[in-house]
């Protein structure tokens, strides 16, 4: 008789364990009693591991199909479809996908009522995922931005091609109050990240060009015309050339000063972005990738301290380079 034994074997051991027998039963030469008692297991199971041998060949583990699924192939490809035209289209009072809200949509539309906790499986099979949506405003006008792209854009690269330099240019605001990200935690603990409650702020005017350059200028408060003006004569003695200035249509870009300042100078023209549009402003993407890889739970208790991490963040983009930089944080933002 073998010794010890485990009181529980795994799959994958009882599967060991049948293939070792079937070399025995295959020689012919041991008694079922004999290959029962070397194996540990009982005269039956040798009996039916030779029904099994004699029914199927084999004596390896077969994998359970499961139960068939009510929705047909068909179905589901209805299903995906309903399911991309929205959930208002549907009858609810925002963009939402709940598992509630799908499993009323099967019900509705194919009379097959599922619990909502294994409705989460069948948008798995279905290629959903859960996901953070991309806050959008309400004020957009798609039209305009796609008649911008497909009307301004490619003038721009003609310009480009021409030998002008495209300049995208914008402003943002670093608080104290600081930036929370993710970061790792033992399971059950929410992590803590202390952050000065306090609204002071610096602002960054930057820019990025067509020829990969980074420039910027901070100061504490917010960026006033005066200080619009003073990059643009920054730019104009660091690029040579026609500049093409492309920019939102936030107030401090449409000053009389500003307007007064680009009638003056010959080689610097204006193209304003569509409103509502900051996907077009690929800048934003610098700015989202200094939140959130130098400033996330960063924790400045003064403006001098904030502003030398900053300098050392537009050394770090410098370094990094513009095209780099811009694919990394394409690639973050479409996964």
């Amino acid at each position: 008789m073998p010794g010890w034994q485990p009181t529980h074997y795994s799959r994958a051991q009882l599967e060991e364990r049948r293939l070792a027998a079937l070399e025995w039963i295959a020689r012919g030469t041991h008694k079922n009693q004999e290959i029962a008692d070397h194996f540990g297991v009982s005269v039956h199971t040798v009996y039916s591991w030779k029904g099994r041998l004699k029914r199927t060949g084999s004596l390896q583990a077969t994998v359970a199909s499961g139960p068939a699924s009510r929705l047909t192939a068909e179905q589901g490809e209805h299903l995906r479809t309903l399911l991309r035209e929205g959930a208002v289209h549907h009858g609810f009072r925002d963009e939402t996908w709940t598992t509630r809200r799908v499993s009323a949509l099967i019900g509705r539309h194919f009379e097959v009522w599922y619990h909502h906790d294994h409705v989460r499986h069948i948008l798995r099979r279905l290629g959903f995922t859960p996901q953070m949506p991309d806050g959008r405003a309400a004020e957009r006008h798609e039209l305009r931005i796609a008649s911008w792209q497909e009307q301004v854009a490619p003038e721009l690269e003609k310009k480009v091609a021409e030998g002008a330099t495209l300049v995208y240019l914008d402003e943002v605001g670093f608080a104290l109050k600081g930036v929370r990200r993710r970061t790792w935690s033992t399971r059950g603990v929410t992590p803590l990240v202390t952050l000065p409650a306090n609204w002071e702020k610096l602002s960054t005017i930057g820019a990025i060009t067509s020829g990969g350059q980074f420039l910027q200028n901070t100061k504490a408060g917010a960026i006033r015309s005066g200080d619009v003006v003073h990059f643009f004569q920054h730019l104009l003695r660091h690029i040579q050339g026609n500049i093409v200035m492309v920019l939102d249509n936030v107030g401090v870009h449409r000053t009389k000063v500003v307007q007064a300042f680009v009638a003056r100078h010959e080689r610097l023209s204006l193209v304003y972005l569509p409103p509502y549009a900051p996907e077009l402003n690929p800048i934003e993407l610098v700015w989202a990738y200094v939140k959130r890889n130098v400033l996330g739970n960063f924790c400045a208790r003064t403006l001098t301290v904030l502003k030398e991490k900053l300098i050392g963040a537009w050394q770090r983009v410098r370094y990094i380079g513009l095209p780099q930089l811009l694919m990394d944080a394409n690639l973050r933002r479409d996964q």
